[in-house]
């Protein structure tokens, strides 16, 4: 071990030491001497001291040379094992040196036994892998080299030797970096049980990929075979990063092994964030919850305490989420100012409406405390193997469709205000009508052309357990989650569901669904929609004010930001406010394109 590398290490060591540790001033009193000073017996003080801090020895292995050289045989050992990924289609570009791409690597046992320690190597891949579930990585016209930030959540799992994040830099002769992780599956007191390592890939702050793998964990060697290595299916090629503004913050919120319980990651291009994930407890009785949400706000329509209602519930969501989320916004909120700050969150969560937790120490006095009206906020759903990240960025509308019609049934009230919201869009922008029959609807999403601005205005419903969920049609017909994801639409498009309660998801196979999902999942760029019931006038002008805003270049987040905002002096006009959800980036734009580009228009 040669005596500078000793000394170089330490300097190194004493930048990343707190103020107040005990190495930190003992190391800071060694090197005080290191002019005239015998470097050897100055190298055995700093191993010395070192040693006496337990804590601190693995990162001082890190920065020596020899620890290094370690690290790349055993690397070099574990790849050799691995052996080489089976035949697969390669990514489309990756010969394009002026391209960088790859698909999630994620290479581990398919079984392994509690106790024992094993190898996982994280990082891109020329080729999909067949047991990783993941988008492909894609980054066009961006300077090399390129760091990529790998994030591993591995519950279940005790890390031996590694990072559970690591900077991989990605440059023009080493196109696909790994970083190998030594760890060590818990016994849980079960013969088996099934553990999953989510990858999540970051450029920049801009979560550009998510990798999902499997591993049975099986209690002693006798139990090896009784899972079969679980394989989730092939992913999809995406256009990923794009070299646009990412978010300011990036919350990515994955499921835990245990019931009710999720981890927050975080991603900024501004701030340091923490490594390591938060877990929140949501309960186990979201979905409960958040029928009991809907039908409460639906009781509370023009009561004198509206307001205050909102704010409680505000505070009880606020309970369950991260604290330490609150201080990561507020270093980006600082980041940015004077502007808004924009969040962009991802979420295998389905329930809870965190737009309406209450921000504890507000950015602005001049906005409600609603994170929904203090930041612009754009959702995004990660439970579908379909939905790709991040959200598209722009949308290139060059029409408009309205879906409206006149309820004449005894079931359905007729909506005199959507149907004067339908007649405006259609004055102002040209929009083409379809009636909201069911066979028109069908007919519609089945030929299209389905392309630019999807826009319905009429009834929806959704009731726990109900199995006719969905848009209401005005043949008395439901248009419901299911059969929207029979079909495809093929160009960029923005889904604006102004229907009470569209947001509403259901669980499917104990995971994410409802017409959001279902039009994302059919290829949206967007969704609009409500959460719970609405004033029909509320919902007619709180839509073509947005539209008026957006159609001339206003980020469609950050109009539902200000209009949300705006509500604050008028109760019943701000539940129906709060009530939108966004699902897409919050740098979005909507840009018209061709024939729509020339329609002059104004719905406000």
């Amino acid at each position: 071990m040669e005596p500078e590398s000793v000394l170089v290490a330490a300097a190194t060591l004493l930048t990343e030491l707190g103020e107040a540790t005990g190495l930190r001033k003992d190391l800071t009193a060694i090197l005080a001497d290191r002019d005239g000073a015998d470097p050897e017996s100055l190298a055995d003080d700093v191993v010395s001291a070192v040693l006496a801090h337990p804590e601190a020895v693995m990162r001082f292995e890190e920065l020596l040379e020899p620890a290094e050289a370690r690290r790349a045989a055993r690397r070099a050992e574990v790849l050799a094992a691995a052996g080489p990924a089976a035949p697969a289609p390669a990514l489309e570009g990756a010969a394009d040196p002026s391209v960088c791409c790859g698909y999630p690597r994620i290479e581990a046992p398919g079984e392994v036994v509690a106790g024992w320690e094993f190898s996982i190597v994280v990082g891109l891949s020329p080729e999909i892998i067949g047991s990783v579930v993941g988008s492909a990585v894609r980054s066009d016209g961006l300077p090399w080299p390129l760091t990529v930030t790998v994030q591993t959540l591995a519950e279940g799992f005790t890390l031996v030797e590694g990072d559970w994040t690591v900077d991989l830099r990605v440059t023009e002769t080493e196109r696909y970096p790994c970083h190998v992780l030594r760890v060590r599956a818990d016994s849980r007191g079960r013969r088996v049980w099934s553990g999953t390592l989510h990858v999540v890939y970051s450029v920049a702050g801009e979560v550009v990929g998510l990798g999902v793998r499997s591993i049975a964990v099986v209690s002693d060697p006798t139990a090896l075979g009784a899972c079969p290595e679980s394989v989730c299916g092939a992913p999809r090629a995406l256009l990923l990063p794009r070299g646009d503004e990412p978010a300011d913050l990036t919350v990515t919120i994955l499921p835990s092994e245990r019931p009710g319980r999720f981890h927050f990651q975080y991603q900024s291009p501004h701030v340091r964030v923490p490594g390591l994930p938060d877990e929140c407890y949501v309960g186990e009785d979201a979905p409960q919850y958040a029928i009991s949400l809907i039908n409460r706000m639906a009781s509370r329509k023009g009561r004198p305490d509206l307001m205050a209602f909102m704010t409680g519930l505000g505070k009880e969501i606020t309970d369950v989420m991260p604290t330490r989320l609150w201080k990561v916004l507020e270093q980006v909120a600082e980041a940015v100012w004077p502007r808004v700050p924009t969040v962009l969150l991802q979420s295998s969560e389905a329930y809870i409406p965190w737009e309406l937790a209450v921000v504890p120490d507000t950015f602005s006095g001049d906005r409600p405390a609603f994170l929904g009206c203090q930041v612009t906020l754009g959702r995004w759903v990660l439970a579908d193997r379909r939905i790709t990240v991040p959200p598209p960025m722009v949308v290139r509308a060059a029409s408009m469709t309205v879906i409206s019609g006149v309820y004449q049934n005894d079931d359905w009230q007729r909506l005199r205000e959507a149907e004067l919201e339908a007649a405006t869009l259609r004055a102002s922008y040209g929009a083409t009508s379809i009636e909201a029959s069911l066979t028109e609807v069908i007919s519609y999403f089945r030929d299209g052309p389905i392309a630019g601005i999807v826009h319905f205005a009429g009834h929806g419903q959704h009731t726990e357990g109900g199995w006719d969920n969905g848009l209401v049609m005005t043949d008395g017909m439901t248009l419901d989650p299911t059969t929207v994801k029979a079909y495809d639409f093929p160009g960029e498009t923005f889904v604006f569901l102004n229907a009470c309660k569209a947001s509403a998801v259901q669980g499917v196979f104990g995971g994410y669904a409802g017409l959001v999902q279902a039009f994302l999942y059919v290829g949206a760029s967007a969704v609009v929609s409500p959460l719970w019931s609405l004033d029909d006038r509320d919902a007619r002008c709180l839509a073509l004010a947005f539209y008026h805003r957006v159609l001339k270049g206003e980020k469609p987040a950050e109009v539902m930001r200000s209009l949300r905002a705006a509500a604050r002096d008028d109760a019943d006009l701000a539940s129906s406010a709060l009530a939108y959800q966004f699902f897409g980036h919050p740098h979005m734009q909507v840009e018209r394109v061709g024939q729509f580009c020339a329609t002059g228009g104004d719905a406000a």
